[in-house]
């Protein structure tokens, strides 16, 4: 155990832990903010939580099961939150989707629902480490890495890329 416990309580494991954490909050208090003051936020905070997720390149994989804490309303919440702020502006182009090599026609998806897939994977580890169990710490650190490599990495930064276009058009505070 004594490998495990250095390797969860690392400085870049608990660096990342605690932007998890910072972001999950804020999805969670949202409700209601300006569409510009959330997207400067966003826009400060994701490459933050990319680069901290991205710097774990040597976690040690770790299979086992957690219950995942985040339902379906709580992930609906967020989404909705962040749609609601977003409104119009919500909608992007996703060039970076798996089946956009096969579609005719462009894929669009929103930035609610992005985020909402980063928020649900991340609060599920931030959870579990919450409850100090070092065995299920180790298994969620690891699926929410692969989840990181896998799906909400990128998007991630599809979110980041759209939040930047909105922001850099002048239009972001507009209703």
């Amino acid at each position: 155990m004594d490998n495990v416990d250095n390797h969860l309580f690392r400085r870049d494991v608990l660096d990342f832990v605690s932007t998890s954490t910072q972001f999950c909050i804020y999805l969670e208090q949202c409700e209601g903010e300006e569409r510009g003051e959330f997207s400067r936020s966003m826009q400060q905070m994701l490459p933050v939580l990319y680069y901290r997720a991205a710097s774990l390149t040597d976690i040690e994989e770790c299979y086992g099961y957690v219950q995942g804490i985040v339902t379906e309303q709580d992930y609906e919440f967020v989404r909705q939150s962040i749609a609601a702020i977003m409104r119009d502006e919500d909608d992007f182009l996703d060039v970076w989707h798996p089946d956009f090599q096969y579609s005719e026609m462009p894929l669009v998806t929103t930035v609610s629902e992005s985020l909402a897939d980063c928020y649900q994977s991340l609060r599920n580890m931030v959870e579990t480490f919450r409850q100090e169990n070092e065995e299920a710490m180790q298994v969620t650190l690891y699926e929410c890495l692969q989840d990181f490599s896998e799906r909400w990495g990128l998007r991630l930064l599809g979110a980041l890329m759209a939040l930047h276009q909105h922001i850099q058009s002048g239009n972001v505070d507009e209703l």
